[in-house]
C-alpha cells in the first residue's frame, strides 16, 4: 500500500508532457516484449517513479536553483547534471518558451500567460497540441521561481539573443525582493572563453543555450568564474525586466548587448532571400517543401525566433500573394511553397 501511495503521489508530480511520454513509452515497450519482459520493464519504472516521488521531497534541500530558458537547453543541462554529484544538489526550472516572440505583456501574472498564449494559438499551427503544455509549464515555471527558498543561489543560463536576455530581466524581476545571490552564466561567453575559435565567435555561435552538448554545460558551471551579480546591475536589469512586461510588441531583437522592439516583419526579407537563393541552387523556379525553406532561414538567420514564427511569417507572405503554394496550410509538412515569379528578380 505504501508503494502504491508513493507511485500516486509521483505520478501527480508529472506535467502533461511528462505523463504523455510515460505513456508513450509503455505502449511501445509493450508492442516490442513478451508477457514476462513487459512485467519487469513495468517493476523498473515503479521504482522509477518511486525514486522520483523521494526526490522531489527532499528537494527544499537543494542549494542551487537553475534557470534556463527552452527545453532544449533545459534536457541538455538535465542529462549533463545525471550521474553526477549535481543531480541530488541542483534543482532545474525551465521556463519552456521562446520569449523573443509573441506578447509578453504582465508574463508574471495568469491574465498575462494566458494572453500570450492566446495569441499563439490564433497564429500558430499546433500540429501537436502543445501549446496548453507549454501554458502550463510557464505557469509552474513562475510559481517555483517566486517560491525560491532564501538559502539558495540562483544561477540563470543566458546566451547572446533576445529569447534568453529576456528571460534574464522578466526573472530578475520576479526574484526582485529576495536577497539570494544571483549568477549569470552566459554560454557564449563562456564557450570563447574555455575555447578558440575566432570564425565561430564571428558567425555568433553558439547562438543559443539550446546548440549547445550536455558535456559542455557541465564544463562551464565547472569551469567558466561565476561571480555575484551586483546591486546596480540586477536593479538595472530588472527595471528593463518590469519595461518589458508593460510592452505591447510581438518582437524583439538582439543587438549590440541590447533589446530591441521589432516589426513583426523583420523577417520577411531574409525568408524571400532564402527562397531566392533556394531556387537559384535548385536550378529551378518550382514548388519546394515549405519546410525545407524555413529550414534554410533558421539555419542561416542571425536572430533566434524558432520555426514556429518563420512559419507563421511565410503563411502571412502567402497571404500577401508573395509566395503561391500548394497543399494544406494547416501543417507545414504539408504545403509546398514558391517566390512569385515578379518578386524572383526584385532587389529587397
Amino acid at each position: 500500500m505504501e508503494n502504491i501511495n508513493q507511485i500516486k503521489q509521483a505520478i501527480s508530480k508529472l506535467d502533461e508532457r511528462e505523463v504523455k511520454a510515460l505513456l508513450n513509452l509503455i505502449f511501445i515497450q509493450a508492442e516490442k516484449y513478451e508477457e514476462d519482459e513487459m512485467i519487469r520493464i513495468l517493476q523498473t519504472m515503479k521504482k522509477s517513479l518511486i525514486q522520483v516521488s523521494r526526490n522531489e521531497e527532499k528537494i527544499e534541500h537543494r542549494q542551487t536553483v537553475h534557470i534556463v530558458f527552452g527545453d532544449s537547453p533545459a534536457g541538455s543541462l538535465k542529462a549533463a547534471f545525471r550521474k553526477t554529484p549535481y543531480e541530488k544538489s541542483e534543482e532545474i526550472i525551465v521556463l519552456p518558451h521562446i520569449l523573443s516572440v509573441g506578447p509578453i505583456e504582465s508574463l508574471h501574472t495568469e491574465k498575462g500567460i494566458e494572453n500570450r498564449f492566446q495569441w499563439f494559438k490564433e497564429h500558430y499551427r499546433d500540429e501537436f497540441n502543445d501549446l496548453e503544455e507549454y501554458k502550463q509549464g510557464m505557469l509552474k515555471a513562475i510559481e517555483k521561481i517566486k517560491g525560491i527558498a532564501s538559502y539558495q543561489q540562483i544561477i540563470i543560463w543566458t546566451c547572446e539573443n533576445a529569447a534568453e536576455q529576456i528571460g534574464l530581466r522578466i526573472v530578475l524581476y520576479l526574484i526582485q525582493n529576495k536577497l539570494n545571490d544571483v549568477f549569470e552564466l552566459n554560454t557564449f561567453k563562456a564557450f570563447h572563453e574555455l575555447y578558440t575559435y575566432p570564425m565561430l565567435e564571428e558567425e555568433q555561435y553558439p547562438r543559443t543555450s539550446g546548440e549547445l552538448a550536455p558535456e559542455q554545460l557541465l564544463q562551464f558551471y565547472e569551469q567558466f568564474e561565476l561571480r555575484p551579480m551586483n546591486r546596480a546591475k540586477r536593479h538595472a536589469l530588472l527595471d528593463e525586466g518590469n519595461n518589458l512586461l508593460l510592452s505591447e510588441s510581438l518582437l524583439r531583437t538582439w543587438e549590440n548587448d541590447e533589446l530591441w522592439h521589432s516589426d513583426v516583419e523583420r523577417d520577411d526579407d531574409f525568408i524571400i532571400h532564402c527562397a531566392k537563393t533556394l531556387h537559384k541552387e535548385r536550378g529551378q523556379h518550382d514548388y519546394m517543401k515549405a519546410a525545407r525553406l524555413i529550414g534554410e532561414v533558421i539555419g542561416h538567420m542571425q536572430q533566434y525566433t524558432g520555426d514556429q514564427w518563420i512559419e507563421y511569417r511565410l503563411r502571412d507572405l502567402i497571404a500577401k500573394e508573395i509566395f503561391a503554394y500548394r497543399g494544406d496550410l494547416n501543417a507545414m509538412r504539408l504545403y509546398e511553397v514558391k517566390l512569385k515569379e515578379e518578386f524572383l528578380h526584385l532587389t529587397m
